[in-house]
């Protein structure tokens, strides 16, 4: 039974993102929690290499959706309405790696016609991040972005936007069958540090290091049983 190696929150960080990819061993399935992109200075080199992993080693990479993946396919869907609130959340920074390989008179374009030609040019990599489950099972371990509605016993009352968007979750009881191990809250705002935080009960681990800010991008290694087996961290 392997083992699984999760990370979360690259935000574009593509030299951090592959110096922790030397820590996984691939017998152990690695699973990526969400937020390849924005802020960070190579969100489509991150995405690339993701989709590369998958294509190469398939079941034993996972690839989950975070609420940044949301707010970039939202924008190049409706440009107009979206593009203050994605450029105040880092979009700007993953639009521009996505023009850089378009033609260079698109930089002078509109918003709605640089999205057309996003979407007309990059079509496998947006499917990509589109297809992507919100929330992953293995074993006694629950894979999510953000975390899960755990006012309630069972999944079925969380709803996708719950996955990739909640906040604080955590300081419910996990009253689920399940580990939760999740991104999106940076782990800075739970216990002031940049390392990964493990709850008392040990039913919730928090894993966003903040990279974009604090320049860490954390990975945590887990038997299926859902114990901590080793913690990685990767800084500027």
């Amino acid at each position: 039974m392997s083992n699984i190696l999760i990370v979360s929150d690259i935000h574009g960080h593509f030299k951090q993102f592959e110096e922790l990819l030397t820590y996984w061993n691939q017998e152990d399935t690695l699973v990526i929690l969400g937020d390849l992109i924005d802020r960070g200075p190579d969100s489509l080199k991150v995405i690339e290499k993701v989709i590369e992993l998958k294509q190469i080693y398939e079941d034993k990479v996972i690839f989950v959706k975070g609420n940044h993946e949301e707010m970039l396919l939202n924008f190049l869907n409706n440009p107009i309405e979206k593009q203050e609130h994605y450029y105040k959340n880092g979009g700007q920074e993953t639009i521009q790696s996505l023009l850089v390989h378009l033609p260079n008179d698109i930089a002078d374009q509109t918003y709605t016609e640089q999205a057309n030609e996003i979407k007309q040019h990059y079509q496998a990599q947006l499917a990509f991040l589109e297809s992507a489950p919100t929330f992953q099972i293995i074993g006694n371990v629950l894979c999510t972005h953000a975390g899960f509605n755990s006012q309630f016993a069972t999944l079925e009352e969380t709803t996708e936007r719950d996955y990739i968007w909640i906040r604080k979750h955590y300081e419910t009881i996990n009253k689920t069958p399940y580990i939760n191990v999740f991104g999106h809250t940076p782990v800075t705002y739970i216990h002031e540090s940049n390392d990964v935080w493990v709850s008392e009960d040990k039913r919730y681990i928090a894993i966003d290091g903040g990279c974009y800010m604090s320049g860490q991008l954390n990975a945590v290694l887990l038997n299926q049983q859902g114990e901590v087996l080793y913690v990685y961290k990767v800084q500027y």
